[in-house]
């Protein structure tokens, strides 16, 4: 007579001879500290109880060809152990330990769901309704960035924004690692009318502690990042949300939009700051600086960031590999205010905007003239200089520089920001509901360096909380960290690793 079916909830140690009828929720893969590499994986039942399993490293070969995500199964005979890890998947007490005789045969069970997620609202999160050592399904539309730090040479890249739900709690998640980079590459590449929601499978909760906020996080091994998936009903239902939210304060004036959250101040005032900070001001561009790497950097078509050799390849930072590099546009501009003078710099597309060239096409004017230094300046981007404009920047006190994130060359533009400058008013006619200032952005989840290879550039803000711009993402080459108590609605890269 064989075994019945039995339930993942009734799973103890007493006996190894378990069979079950589970899906594969989740599965990943883990490296030891010695190089081996076993699998992990979630199991749920039509129950929807949820039991963790591991697959040893000399047992992946043997396995792995039969495991997969959303997948249904018979299994039986595992090793039984009690749940130990520091951060649980499951609230089960127990794991399974795949064995030599564990078996598992794949069998179509439509009674348990396939996209099953064990979502904690944000409210039971704020509540402190949550264990800290065990990873949770959370689910949250992105409303500010916080921190921006992309390393991707050493894996050291962190990203930190505000999420919110339909319970309208806002809370601090932070994306470390790869997880930051997929955000990054995401959120860089999407458009100003896309409202951002992220889906963190097996995430991570830290409390609040001394001057750090409660902070929703990856957890190194295990997590799953989902964004703007809308066949995932979670992520759909919120979408569709946060867009009627959007569509309700869309009448706001493209200025409104260029000025909001910021510090509209002068050159005078800029050069007495001591902190990055985001700022709206008024510059006449008057010459360019020379420094040490000329006029454009080799950049990779489709991301933006920079080239270089790499395994006898041409790839991006981000490990594309490109056929040839993309010329694209980096230019340091002295920019004056009357007696007072600050140093900008301009990213590819808004010196196109200026310009009317790309950089390709400067670049192979200069060869068709039979100039093949590197370092000659087109006599085309004079173009750039002579005008007066409005400029919305992130001031860097480390390089005692702006760098441009979107400007205005229209009189009546800087008109208005001149007269702010006069009144020293709130400029912000933006109503914004949620309003967190981040006066310490350390590593909020592991120590992870602050510095970052980032350098922010865009076409226009966005007026609410949930819209994103159009982030044709750019990066320096230089370290540079967002300003950690103003919002940075707009990220566009097109320099940096």
């Amino acid at each position: 007579m064989a075994r019945p079916i039995e339930s993942v909830m009734d799973i103890n140690d007493s006996k190894d001879l378990w069979k079950i009828v589970v899906r594969c929720r989740h599965l990943w893969t883990v490296r030891s500290s010695s190089n081996k590499e076993h699998l992990e994986l979630i199991l749920v039942d039509s129950k929807l109880d949820m039991i963790q399993a591991i697959v040893p490293s000399h047992l992946v070969s043997k396995y792995v060809g039969d495991l997969a995500v959303g997948a249904s199964y018979i299994m039986q005979n595992f090793k039984v152990s009690n749940n130990d890890f520091s951060f649980k998947s499951t609230t089960h007490g127990y794991k399974l330990v795949f064995c030599g005789s564990t078996y598992v045969k794949k069998t179509e069970l439509p009674e348990i769901p396939i996209d099953y997620f064990n979502i904690l609202g944000l409210a039971s999160i704020a509540d402190g309704k949550f264990q800290p050592n065990v990873l949770v399904d959370v689910v949250g539309g992105v409303t500010e960035i916080l921190q921006t730090q992309i390393n991707s040479d050493n894996n050291k890249s962190k990203f930190v924004f505000m999420i919110t739900d339909m319970s309208k709690i806002a809370v601090q998640c932070t994306l470390w690692g790869n997880f930051a980079l997929q955000f990054y590459e995401y959120y860089k590449n999407h458009g100003e009318d896309v409202n951002i929601v992220v889906l963190l499978q097996n995430a991570r909760i830290k409390a609040a502690q001394g001057g750090f906020p409660l902070n929703v996080s990856n957890a190194w091994s295990g997590t799953k990042l989902i964004i703007n998936d809308i066949s995932n009903v979670e992520i759909k239902k919120l979408k569709d949300s946060l867009q009627v939210e959007t569509t309700q304060t869309s009448q706001y004036s493209d200025f409104d939009k260029f000025i909001w959250k910021v510090e509209v101040i002068s050159l005078a005032e800029i050069a007495m700051l001591k902190q990055e900070t985001t700022c709206v001001t008024i510059a006449k561009l008057e010459k360019f600086e020379v420094g040490n790497s000329g006029w454009y950097y080799d950049g990779y078509a489709e991301c933006t960031k920079s080239v270089a050799v790499k395994d006898g390849k041409l790839k991006c930072y981000a490990n594309h590999i490109s056929s040839e590099p993309v010329p694209r546009y980096k230019l340091e501009v002295l920019g004056v205010d009357g007696k007072f003078k600050s140093r900008f710099v301009f990213w590819d597309s808004d010196c196109f905007k200026l310009i009317g060239k790309s950089a390709l096409q400067m670049k192979n004017e200069l060869v068709e003239a039979g100039e093949d230094n590197p370092l000659e300046f087109p006599f085309g981007l004079d173009a750039m200089l002579k005008k007066e404009l409005a400029i919305r920047a992130v001031f860097q006190p480390k390089f005692n520089r702006l760098s441009v994130i979107s400007f205005k060359d229209d009189e009546d533009s800087r008109k208005k920001v001149k007269d702010t400058f006069k009144s020293h008013e709130d400029v912000s006619k933006i109503p914004i509901s949620l309003s967190f200032s981040q006066d310490d952005m350390k590593s909020l989840s592991e120590p992870l360096s602050v510095s970052a290879d980032f350098d922010p550039n865009a076409a226009n803000s966005v007026m609410t909380p949930y819209k994103r711009i159009n982030p044709e993402a750019s990066e320096d080459v230089e370290s540079v960290q967002l300003s950690s108590t103003k919002t940075m609605k707009p990220v566009k890269k097109e320099d940096g690793r």
